[in-house]
This record gives C-alpha cells, sequence and structure tokens, in this order.
C-alpha cells in the first residue's frame, strides 16, 4: 500500500516496456519511463516491482506572487522545422521545451516535475531606494555635480511576468537592468538643462520628480513594469551654491514669516472686533429676547385675567338669572299660599256664614257651640233660686224667653 499524505505529490516511474530513444523521459503505452500523471495525496495498490514511486512536494503559489512555469519536454526550440512566427521568441506554446506565456495564480498545484519547472513571482509593490551605490549623479548646466536620493515604488503586470522573468531576471534584475538605467539617464539628460541653484528651489525639484515619474512609467510599462510613484527625498549641491541659496531662500522665509505674523496680527484684530460684535448683537439679542417674553408674558397674563373676568361675569349672570328665576318662585310660591289661605278663609267664613244664617244669629251660633263643649262636661248640676248666684255667670249664654202667641194662650 503507497500512502501519498498531504501536501505532498507522487511521480510514478514504470519500470518495465521498451527502453525510451535517447533523450526522451516520459514513458510510452509500451515503454519504461516516467508516467506524466501523478497521484494526489491518497494510498494506492501499485505493484513496487513494476513501478517506483517518488514522493515530491505539492507547489503552493502564495498570495500577490504568481507561478513562471517552464516546460521540460516537447520540441525543443532549436528545431529547424519550426515556423518563422515561432522563432526567435522568449515565450514558446503548445508541445514545446520552454518557458510558458500562461502563469499560475495563487493555490496549490500538483504537477510533474518531471515536466513543469515552476519559479514563483512577486507581483507586491516593492520599493526600490536610490541611494548609496544606486545613488543618481549628474552634472548641471553650470559644471556643478548634483547627487538625487529617492524611492521608486513599482510592480510587475501578472500578464508580463513570465516575459520579465525570463528576459530580464529576477527582481534585483529588473531593477538593475530596467529601471536605474532609465532614471540614471533621464536624470543626467534633464539635469544638464538647469543651473544646480535651481535643485535647492522647492518648486524645480517638484517639477524634476513629476517628470522622472512620467518618463519612467512611459519607458517601463511596454516591459510590464508598472512604476506607481516616484519620490525625491533628497538633492545635494555643491556647498558654494547651496550657502548662498541658503541665505537667500533664509532672507525669503524670514520675508515670508513677517508677513505672515503682520497676516495674523491683521487676523486677530479682525477677530477681536469680530468677538465684539458678535458680543454686542448677543447682548442686543438677549434684550430684544427679553423684551419680547415680557410682552408675551403680559399678553398672556392680560388674556388670562380676562378670560378669568369674563368666567366670573358668566357666573354672575348665571347666579343672578337664578336668584331672579328663586325670587320669582319664592313669590309664585307665596302668591300660591296667600291665594290658598285666602280661599281657606273665604271657605270657613262661608261656612260660619251658612251656620249663622241657619241659626238665625251670631249668638245663637255661639250659644250651640258653647253647649257643644261644655255639655259633654258637666258633672254635676249646682243651683239655687237666688238671683246672682253662681249661675248667673251664664246667663248671657241662656236663650232668650219665647213669649207664646195670643193663640197658643187661648
Amino acid at each position: 500500500m503507497t500512502d501519498i499524505p498531504a501536501g505532498r505529490l507522487g511521480v510514478v516511474t514504470r519500470l518495465f516496456g521498451e527502453d525510451l530513444p535517447p533523450g526522451e523521459i516520459l514513458a510510452t503505452a509500451t515503454s519504461k519511463g516516467i508516467l506524466p500523471e501523478v497521484l494526489s495525496p491518497g494510498k494506492y495498490r501499485l505493484n513496487p516491482y513494476a513501478y517506483r514511486i517518488e514522493l515530491f512536494e505539492a507547489l503552493n503559489i502564495r498570495p500577490g506572487h504568481v507561478g513562471v512555469k517552464t516546460a521540460l519536454t516537447g520540441t525543443d526550440v532549436i528545431n529547424n522545422n519550426l515556423p518563422d512566427d515561432q522563432r526567435n521568441t522568449f515565450l514558446v506554446s503548445g508541445a514545446m521545451k520552454g518557458v510558458r506565456n500562461e502563469v499560475l495564480d495563487p493555490g496549490t498545484y500538483y504537477l510533474n516535475p518531471y515536466l513543469i519547472n515552476v519559479v514563483e513571482v512577486n507581483l507586491q509593490s516593492q520599493r526600490f531606494e536610490m541611494s548609496g551605490d544606486d545613488i543618481i549623479t549628474f552634472l548641471t548646466l553650470d559644471g556643478f555635480t548634483v547627487t538625487v536620493e529617492g524611492t521608486i515604488e513599482f510592480g510587475l503586470e501578472r500578464e508580463s511576468a513570465a516575459l520579465l522573468s525570463h528576459r530580464v531576471g529576477d527582481m534585483d534584475d529588473i531593477i538593475k537592468k530596467t529601471i536605474l538605467p532609465r532614471a540614471r539617464g533621464f536624470s543626467r539628460i534633464e539635469g544638464s538643462k538647469y543651473p544646480a541653484i535651481d535643485f535647492i528651489v522647492g518648486e524645480t525639484r517638484q517639477r524634476f520628480q513629476k517628470e522622472l515619474e512620467a518618463h519612467l512609467r512611459a519607458k517601463c510599462k511596454s516591459w510590464g513594469v508598472d512604476i506607481k510613484s516616484v519620490l525625491i527625498r533628497k538633492i545635494v549641491v555643491p556647498d558654494q551654491i547651496a550657502s548662498i541659496s541658503r541665505d537667500r531662500e533664509l532672507a525669503v522665509q524670514n520675508a515670508r514669516k513677517f508677513t505672515q505674523q503682520i497676516e495674523q496680527a491683521k487676523s486677530k484684530a479682525e477677530l477681536v472686533k469680530q468677538e465684539t460684535l458678535a458680543l454686542q448683537n448677543k447682548v442686543k439679542v438677549e434684550a430684544d429676547t427679553s423684551r419680547i417674553q415680557a410682552v408675551i408674558n403680559a399678553e398672556q397674563e392680560q388674556s388670562v385675567k380676562l378670560i378669568s373676568a369674563n368666567k366670573d361675569l358668566e357666573v354672575a349672570k348665571l347666579d343672578l338669572a337664578a336668584a331672579e328665576f328663586q325670587a320669582k318662585a319664592t313669590l309664585s310660591r307665596a302668591s300660591g299660599e296667600a291665594d290658598a289661605i285666602t280661599a281657606g278663609n273665604k271657605a270657613e267664613a262661608a261656612v260660619v256664614d251658612g251656620l249663622v244664617a241657619a241659626f238665625a244669629t251670631g249668638i245663637n251660633l255661639a250659644r250651640y257651640e258653647f253647649y257643644k263643649a261644655v255639655a259633654p262636661r258637666i258633672q254635676s248640676v249646682l243651683s239655687n233660686d237666688q238671683e246672682g248666684g253662681l249661675g248667673s255667670m251664664f246667663n248671657p249664654m241662656l236663650p232668650a224667653p219665647v213669649m207664646p202667641s195670643k193663640g197658643e194662650q187661648q
């Protein structure tokens, strides 16, 4: 049992069959040799007397990189039978030996190392420092030597990675053979157009930096090198030029400083003026606000009092109407009671008049009422024959004697 561990691959070599022609390593259907297909991680049952297994590490392309493939088998590029369009080229295609134009993206690959060789190429941004042995020097228009130090940031294009790695070389070769010669050539040609003193002033340095960046970007683009930025950190001019320029620049800077101080003083005065105006406006606004609030409060208080007075007035009117209604009711009730009393009195008077008419005289009616009240309460009668005795007190209540008529006497 053959076990291919994870992260590795197995290359199978057939041990039986016909011998290969000279220069051939791949086995055909009936010959010995290396099989093109590889064994990925897993377990396999292979006859160890018929096949030999070699373990190799799987190819891992890191992020930000690509793999440039070189075919180790196939038609030789020096074959005279090649078409004209495939002659004198750095890259090959089809079944030919050589560097392939196709690249491998980041990932893990199981490739036969006897058939394909892969070189990892970095596509991430790189920084090249123009300093030390790589510093740039050139002569100015007035014959002084100027030294330039800086940084170039660049990267390789994916489509040109195979051609660059085969035509130029590794990253150091790309810098030394492609970028640095063009930077030096441009600096020497363009630097000789200006006097040394111009490289002390910031405007000339900035223009030189922009022109160098544009030149490198245009020249390196065709090679597949992307120039991202160029930064000139330092330009060194001779001391006899630098001292004069420094003094002049110092004087200019002092003049600018004094001008800035004057402008700052003016700005400060204007600021104080604006702050004073703002304070005045604030006080005015606060006074206006207080006045408006007082007017609003007075109007609100007046409105509240007016509403309260109107409310009290309406309540008083209601109370007055209720009192008038109650007085009318009282008068009506008193009038009714008076009428009732008068009617009762009239009724009683009518009864008395009827009784008087029935008894002929009032004394008779009084005598009747007296008898009716006293008679039930008499328990004993005291009498004598003397006139003026105790019983004489009832003489007024006695009926008058009735004299018999002549007919009755007869």
